[in-house]
């Protein structure tokens, strides 16, 4: 089997939707999903895009059986560690089922540590649903460390209508 890796377009557009939906009903959360193509084109592609995607695309004749060629993706953003400097976040990789075990994940994982070397950043961090245990077993393979069990730390957000009051409480 080929593929490459490469950086998305706007053309891939229509086919990163419909992987990111696979993926949030793979976490059984599609009614949280509320990204829109429209919203990863301004925030991707503007000047001042805020985040890179990476895709997975197969040639023409190796498809996949619904008709896909684009069967996997990895988003990623620059951060910053205030002990570390520049670091790079991954925000989600996703690979179809009928194609993971081919080195997919591996190859977009691969990309985005050189991306990471090149942006100057010292790690590369992501998140991991807990649950996930081949999900983990594979960062395990490639050199992930879980901090959560080894320094005990934690992730944590502020969401929805507990940052509008944040918000609303700022100092002038």
């Amino acid at each position: 089997m080929s593929y490459i890796i490469r950086p998305w377009a706007t053309g891939d557009l229509k086919a990163i939707m419909r992987l990111i939906r696979d993926s949030a009903a793979f976490h059984k959360a599609l009614d949280q999903l509320t990204t829109t193509p429209e919203l990863l084109r301004k925030d991707g592609f503007e000047k001042d895009s805020t985040f890179g995607c990476l895709v997975a695309e197969l040639p023409p004749e190796q498809k996949s059986k619904d008709g896909r060629t684009i069967v996997g993706y990895q988003f990623h953003y620059l951060s910053y560690c205030t002990w570390y400097g520049r670091i790079l976040f991954g925000e989600d990789l996703y690979v179809v089922p009928e194609f993971r075990g081919k080195g997919i994940g591996t190859s977009l994982m691969n990309k985005v540590a050189k991306i990471a070397l090149e942006k100057g950043c010292s790690e590369f961090r992501f998140i991991c649903a807990r649950w996930n245990q081949p999900a983990m077993d594979f960062y395990a393979k490639l050199g992930a460390v879980n901090v959560t069990i080894q320094d005990h730390w934690h992730l944590c957000h502020i969401e929805g209508a507990h940052v509008q009051k944040l918000a609303q409480q700022a100092r002038k």
